[in-house]
């Protein structure tokens, strides 16, 4: 009983930490959220993506094809909440919640120790990393649930084979979670069957049958989404095209040295640089600087730079877990967990960007906080002093935590606002709000795929959108994006740069950057970030203003 009291508690404090002033923080709302949450809807409405797909295995959205499962997560929150921020982002704040759950059932599962769980799970509550990525439509988060939920199906599954089915579910719906766990689950699946491979014996062949048949649909289904676009996005996003311009750089200096030009390809080609990039970008990630002070580096996806992705108190921890490693090397399922750690940077590694890109590296997550947990047991192996440890920890953790929600939710509104696109979503439910169907808007593309939030505040008719969408053929304009397309519109809404001496005389209202009007003209009304700068403004057009006057 005192087991499932303090389970439940955990499981209430993760809801609440996550859940809480959900649709206010983080501050803003990304284009890719909005996406989601369209999608969710233009499913729910007419069996059809955005685009008019019939319920596709990966989303178009704006161009850079998504994987599809955080949609259909959110067609249930969406048909009981509406078309808002809180339902798009209910669903990651329940799994995240339930990601606890299911990190508390693996550890069990693993050491027949329901005290080793509720560590685990108790770290997994209180990580900055965890709840921040959990208050969002972000999809990298959700792996966090299906992973361990899928390796414990598959240890439960060893002994009671019809688990099996289950692990291999779990696992294959992971794989259409995020483009980085197309990459992580095959690694941990294979990890899982090569370490246990005695007791897969044992299972029984039809259940082998079944596990491999479900497992190979799943993998061959998502091989096939690698042609209808997710391959093109790995492809833009790879870092060996960003290792062009270094390796052209180094080349050009080791000639001008004297250097023979055959030692200078070979030396600085794009390909030795981008895995030398690779390999610092992997290691940059299990720096006590990614981990510990600096955290992540993007605010785009709701992250608090300069606060680390972990609490100081677990170096210790984790400190403790390497210098008795090899005591629990021998449980294989240690070692599948190991392989789970150390291919989990891998996607972010070899994608182009800032570096310590939280999102695509949240594979780490739950295991780094399962081996605190481990570590923990080392500091509390001695009866006289476990008890001391754990109050220890548990106060310390609740410390930090403090501190920690405080500049959540105090500071970092101030600081991530801009990169979560603040002022966006806002404007568009005002105009919403406030334009009739036929006044026309001019809507600058400097607000990055504005034609998603207007759809989203507006709730237009999936059928209404996807016949708009249909004309906005990006690639045939040489371009990778839809707001890269020099004017498109829909219904009485046209998105394109604002060209102001022409623009004011078409429109009835124009809406942008504030450095696209500078102050020729009066500002109808404003939306700004917290920290006070103006976002975005509307301004109206000649046609507007002589009517009001």
């Amino acid at each position: 009983m005192k087991i499932s009291w303090t389970l439940g508690l955990l499981l209430v404090l993760a809801f609440l930490l996550r859940v809480l002033w959900l649709d206010n923080f983080p501050p803003g709302f990304t284009p890719d959220e909005a996406s989601f949450g369209y999608d969710a809807y233009s499913i729910l409405k007419t069996g059809r993506d955005q685009w008019g797909n019939p319920m596709p295995l990966v989303l178009k959205s704006f161009g850079d094809f998504k994987a599809p499962l955080y949609s259909y997560l959110a067609v249930p929150t969406v048909a009981v909440f509406g078309l808002t921020k809180f339902a798009v982002r209910l669903p990651n704040a329940l799994l995240g919640t339930f990601a606890v759950l299911a990190t508390y059932l693996l550890v069990k599962e693993m050491f027949k120790k329901a005290r080793v769980g509720l560590l685990a799970g108790f770290l997994l509550v209180v990580s900055p990393w965890h709840t921040m990525l959990s208050r969002g439509a972000f999809e990298a988060n959700l792996t966090s649930f299906f992973m361990p939920l899928g390796l414990y199906f598959f240890l439960k599954g060893l002994k009671k084979n019809s688990y099996f089915v289950l692990s291999a579910v779990v696992f294959g719906l992971n794989l259409f979670t995020y483009h980085s766990a197309k990459l992580l689950t095959p690694f941990v699946v294979f990890a899982c069957l090569w370490f246990f491979r005695t007791e897969v014996k044992k299972v029984s062949k039809g259940h082998l049958v079944i596990f491999s048949s479900v497992l190979a649909i799943f993998l061959l289904l998502g091989f096939v989404t690698m042609f209808q676009g997710g391959g093109s996005r790995v492809s833009e996003v790879n870092i060996f095209n960003t290792a062009l311009g270094p390796a052209t750089q180094a080349r050009a200096a080791l000639l001008s040295n004297g250097a023979p030009a055959w030692v200078a390809r070979f030396v600085h080609n794009k390909y030795f640089v981008g895995v030398r990039m690779a390999a610092g970008n992997y290691f940059s990630y299990f720096s006590p600087q990614f981990l510990f002070s600096s955290g992540a580096a993007e605010t785009t996806y709701g992250m608090f730079p300069g606060r680390g992705a972990l609490f100081w108190l677990e170096l210790p921890l984790l400190l403790a877990f390497l210098v008795h490693f090899r005591k629990l090397f021998s449980v294989k399922a240690v070692k599948v967990l190991l392989v789970w750690l150390l291919v989990s940077p891998m996607p972010a590694a070899l994608t182009s960007g800032s570096g310590y890109a939280a999102n695509r590296a949240a594979g780490m997550l739950p295991v780094i906080h399962i081996f605190s947990a481990l570590g923990i047991l080392f500091f509390a192996n001695r009866e006289r002093v476990s008890k001391l440890v754990y109050k220890v920890v548990f106060v310390a953790s609740f410390v930090f935590l403090y501190f920690f929600l405080e500049g959540y939710f105090l500071v970092a509104p101030r600081v991530i606002a801009q990169g979560m696109l603040y002022g966006n979503l806002e404007v568009a439910e005002w105009l919403s709000e406030n334009i009739g169907k036929n006044e026309k808007v001019i809507v600058s593309r400097g607000l990055s795929e504005p034609q998603i939030y207007i759809a989203f505040a507006k709730k237009i008719d999936p059928e209404l959108f996807q016949n708009a969408s249909k004309r906005w053929d990006y690639k045939a304009n040489g371009v990778n994006w839809v707001d890269q397309i020099p004017i498109y519109q829909l219904a009485n809404f046209t998105f394109k740069n604002i060209e102001l001496d022409l623009d004011i005389n078409e429109a009835h209202y124009l809406v942008g950057k504030p450095s696209e009007f500078g102050d020729k003209l009066a500002k109808l009304i404003s939306f700004s970030y917290p920290s006070g700068e103006e976002a975005v403004v509307i301004v109206r057009g000649k046609a507007e203003y002589y009517a009001a006057n």
